[in-house]
């Protein structure tokens, strides 16, 4: 009965979609830690990031998922026409502002188009519940399908932060990218939302018993309608042919880089790296080493289309 009450209460503030209130926390939380860190710049790019993106004049869209939510999106065209478009897919929480702000101009240098969502539950898309990639890998394919739409050439990279990375690389998979994909990167991804809740859930220094856990799953079904045991990235990642990059921060303690390595070593594709920035912490990794990262992302891109196409 303990468990079940826990557990019930623990839930329903990790999936839950953040109040307004919830959200200028974890912001100012954020901007305190990234100004301790020394990180003036990344702290005020961040405060920006909105005004930034706006002056851009993005054009807004909105489509249906499969479930009837409705889904908001930020649609940015390359300086030339390109048939080349990133899905950016932010991560728990979060927003593509404050996870992509700074990569940007780089995707941009690109000449590539940008598709930033906001994941259901999220800014302004809709839903109740997170669902930690389970109906969101559904969600990233019915963006795909609207860019295909669109233009049929279209050729999609996937690029997640976080909750984002296990979401782009359990999508990955789908029909819809059958013949679109053409590059992944996924950064400080968890590989499964059983595994991540497994390393959050912690009492008094130790992990929670077995019991709990699966308490934590019933309380979950019944809550959100999904199984935290759905997918497990390394099954995926196993299938994948084409470029992918892993990245993650070696002192991340929010999703550990043992999962990014897990994801790299079960990894199919003739051109995969992996990138494991030493001193940075969870979604921080293009902060610490952003020419590396610039570098990575250079790469995979020529990889993906040619060296004559970058």
């Amino acid at each position: 009965m303990i468990y079940k009450l826990i557990a019930s209460v623990m839930i329903d503030q990790l999936i839950k979609r953040p109040s307004r209130r919830n959200i200028e926390k974890t912001n100012n939380n954020y901007l305190a830690h990234l100004r301790d860190c020394g990180m003036d710049n990344v702290a005020e790019a961040f405060l920006r990031s909105e005004e930034t993106l706006s002056a851009l004049h993005p054009e807004e869209i909105t489509i249906r998922s499969f479930d009837g939510a409705a889904l908001f999106g930020r649609y940015f065209p390359a300086d030339t026409p390109s048939d080349l478009t990133f899905i950016l897919v932010h991560g728990y929480k979060g927003s593509g502002a404050r996870n992509f702000i700074l990569q940007f101009d780089e995707i941009r240098s690109l000449n590539a188009n940008i598709l930033m969502i906001d994941q259901r539950a999220h800014g302004k898309s809709e839903g109740k519940y997170i669902t930690f990639g389970v109906k969101e890998r559904l969600d990233v394919a019915s963006w795909a399908s609207y860019l295909l739409s669109a233009n049929e050439n279209t050729r999609i990279i996937l690029y997640g932060i976080s909750m984002g990375a296990s979401t782009v690389l359990a999508a990955s998979a789908l029909p819809t990218f059958k013949n679109s994909l053409c590059g992944v990167i996924a950064d400080c991804g968890f590989t499964s939302p059983g595994d991540e809740f497994r390393h959050l859930a912690v009492f008094k220094g130790k992990r929670a018993p077995e019991d709990f856990m699966l308490e934590a799953a019933e309380v979950v079904r019944k809550k959100a309608d999904f199984d935290v045991n759905a997918y497990h990235t390394e099954d995926f990642s196993a299938k994948l042919n084409v470029p992918v990059l892993f990245v993650h921060g070696e002192k991340d303690r929010f999703v550990p880089s043992s999962f990014t390595v897990k994801n790299f070593e079960a990894c199919s594709s003739p051109y995969k790296k992996l990138l494991i920035v030493p001193d940075a912490y969870h979604a921080e990794s293009f902060y610490h080493d952003p020419e590396g990262y610039k570098a990575e992302i250079r790469s995979l891109v020529k990889a993906a289309l040619g060296p004559d196409q970058v």
